[in-house]
């Protein structure tokens, strides 16, 4: 059976989040499995760029690899959107613009949060993970190329797992935020540069960057995609074309483009 469209999410009526956004198009599900895997059906059938899908919950969030999202119906902001940047734009940092932009405007919207960017791909939050950001690029039926951009932020933790609660943080921890506010921010966050990606980050933006950047001099436990032991190291901060740049304690400076890490403690 079918995820079910609602009318209404986080107290508007959704007709009202499509004129607000300017959108053809908001597609809202009380629950679903993912909103990137419907943005990316959605994308399959011809959606438009700027096409947003959100959900109350997700049973099935994704994170990178074969993490789960945990989406509490009701406890956060789950929401995607359809770009078509063509080809040449696939090959941009996706995820670290689209944590800038998101980052940017949470800070904004919320002085209080003092959100940051943990790489690859988490928001954080006084320490603490706040979100995350799945970039997906594909090719439709016809061959063209197509990003579909998730980004989950807590809204409050109460029903996520034990495990998880001393790691995690909502928003309402620390500031008055409605869930409209919090989805403004992403969508403003999302289409900063998105829709035409620049092919690395410079200048301000990477003057942004460098603020954001949560583990930039903090000391790492660095697994390199297809490695099991992790290497311990400082983090450097991030280049212009989204990797990290990592100092081992035993060898030079390097980039790393993908893997997973886990902070051990402050270095500077």
């Amino acid at each position: 059976m079918s995820a079910r469209r609602v009318k209404t999410w986080g107290g508007k009526p959704v007709a009202d989040l499509m004129r607000r956004w300017d959108r053809e198009n908001v597609y809202v599900y009380g629950e679903i499995g993912s909103t990137n895997t419907r943005a990316r059906e959605l994308a399959d059938e011809g959606a438009v760029a700027g096409t947003v899908v959100m959900s109350r919950g997700q049973t099935a969030g994704r994170g990178r690899g074969d993490a789960r999202f945990h989406s509490p119906k009701d406890e956060g902001v789950y929401l995607s959107m359809i770009f078509r940047p063509g080809g040449a734009g696939l090959d941009a940092p996706i995820t670290t613009l689209a944590g800038i932009g998101v980052a940017m405007e949470l800070e904004r919207a919320f002085p209080d949060l003092r959100p940051a960017l943990k790489w690859p791909n988490d928001l954080m939050s006084r320490d603490r993970k706040l979100g995350g950001i799945l970039a997906e690029a594909t090719r439709g039926p016809d061959g063209e190329a197509q990003l579909v951009v998730g980004v989950g932020v807590n809204l409050t933790t109460t029903s996520l797992p034990d495990d998880l609660r001393d790691r995690v943080i909502g928003v309402r921890e620390c500031c008055e935020a409605e869930p409209g506010d919090v989805a403004d921010a992403i969508v403003r966050g999302l289409e900063r540069w998105l829709h035409e990606p620049p092919e690395s980050i410079a200048g301000a933006v990477l003057d942004a960057l460098d603020r954001l950047d949560w583990l930039k001099n903090r000391r790492i436990a660095l697994t390199e995609a297809g490695d099991r032991v992790p290497v311990v190291g400082g983090a450097a901060g991030i280049a212009p074309d989204g990797a990290l740049l990592f100092r081992p304690d035993r060898g030079a400076l390097r980039r790393v483009a993908t893997g997973s890490v886990e902070p051990l403690e402050d270095i500077g």
